[in-house]
């Protein structure tokens, strides 16, 4: 199958090309209170800025998510990294909202093609097995995540042009998983013709435990998706304006997300995923009453405990697609995971804005708080079915 070049630059790359996408999935979280001051964007377009990104992926998702499974991750990851680099640029030049949205759709077509490829090339080729290469995927994807507010906040800080300086500095970046999947060994071409666009889809007996994983991974983004585009909006409610007090908040749920990939490490994907959702329940109620009365501690607390059930979640159900995934179908099937992720991304950013418009911030976080309960009582019942059986 490969020809030349070293095994682990591939490795490493895909490690690199995961981090930097994710990085740059959440580097305009801090730099949506400039865009509003600039353009003078409402809550709903703040919405639709956010949104644009998973509209993106899932596009993508839903008809090249096997594609590495047809062209090889390795051509799949170049094409995904060229797309990232175009949306980078796009963002950084956007002189309207208009555009702003298209290079968030840019930038979620090329995060669709490189995390589905990245993600099963790292399940499939980690030294250390399925399990050691689903552990390195989500870490790299949580680090991400926290890693892109903290640095997109303080680049902005140091230049005069704030709006373009972050996205330059991440576009730059994808030199050096570009420079690691150039040495990286080469796929033999397919045999025979390759049907690129192709619907993915989840085989029928998956269908129930995929519905575990998939209710984890929207209890997960959940979170993401509200504390990445009203992060601002939540910690306001209890008095805190400050950009930084803003970018502490959001920053220091999303490094729990991280941490909380080595905590439930060494614990079957059921057990994380199951100690994830009960934990998320727990902290949005808690987050929504904190709001209600006022009090910082107790929405600062709830938060914190949805920022390490978040993370969790992620790493339980993302462990849990690689252990039922058929080999030839693992992209395809972790697409379809993908698809759940983004869509739940999506939906809640696009929901929530109206709600935040229309009533408070406060009957969002509630309502938070009823969904993930609701999310928490079907894994809770499935995994219990499971062991029964």
């Amino acid at each position: 199958m490969a020809r030349t070049g070293d095994p682990r630059a591939l490795l490493v790359g895909a490690c690199a090309l995961i981090f930097l996408a994710m990085v740059a999935s959440f580097a305009p979280t801090p730099l949506y209170p400039l865009y509003q001051d600039v353009w003078q964007l409402s809550e709903m377009q703040i919405a639709l800025a956010f949104a644009s990104y998973p509209a993106g992926v899932l596009a993508v998702l839903l008809l090249l998510g096997g594609l590495s499974d047809r062209i090889g991750r390795r051509t799949t990851l170049f094409i995904g990294m060229a797309l990232l680099g175009i949306a980078m640029v796009a963002l950084s030049l956007a002189p309207s909202f208009e555009l702003l949205l298209l290079g968030r759709l840019v930038h979620g077509f090329g995060s669709g093609l490189a995390t589905g490829a990245a993600a099963a090339l790292l399940m499939e080729a980690h030294p250390g097995g399925l399990s050691a290469g689903a552990f390195l995927n989500t870490v790299c994807i949580a680090s991400g995540i926290a890693v892109g507010p903290f640095l997109s906040g303080g680049l902005a800080e140091l230049t005069d042009r704030p709006l373009l300086f972050p996205y330059l500095v991440i576009g730059a970046a994808l030199v050096v998983p570009l420079a690691l999947l150039l040495l990286s060994p080469r796929s033999s071409p397919a045999i025979g013709r390759v049907r690129l666009i192709q619907p993915i889809g989840v085989p029928r007996p998956l269908l129930l435990p995929f519905s575990v994983a998939a209710a984890a991974i929207a209890t997960a983004n959940l979170g993401m998706s509200l504390f990445g585009s009203f992060g601002a909006e939540i910690i306001a409610t209890v008095g805190w304006h400050s950009h930084a007090a803003t970018g502490w908040f959001i920053s220091s749920v999303l490094v729990l997300l991280a941490l909380a990939q080595f905590i439930g490490r060494r614990f079957a994907h059921t057990r994380t995923m199951s100690v994830g959702v009960v934990g998320a329940a727990l902290g949005w109620t808690l987050t929504a009453i904190g709001s209600h009365l006022e009090a910082a501690p107790l929405l600062v607390t709830g938060s914190l405990i949805v920022g390490t059930a978040s993370g969790l979640c992620l790493l339980g159900s993302a462990g849990f697609i690689a252990a039922i995934s058929p080999p030839l179908r693992r992209a395809e099937i972790y697409s379809a995971y993908l698809v759940v992720a983004f869509s739940m991304l999506g939906l809640v950013a696009l929901g929530a804005g109206p709600i935040i418009t229309e009533y408070s911030i406060g009957l969002v976080l509630a309502l938070g708080a009823v969904l993930s309960t609701v999310f928490a009582s079907w894994v809770l019942l499935q995994v219990a079915r499971q062991r029964r059986g």
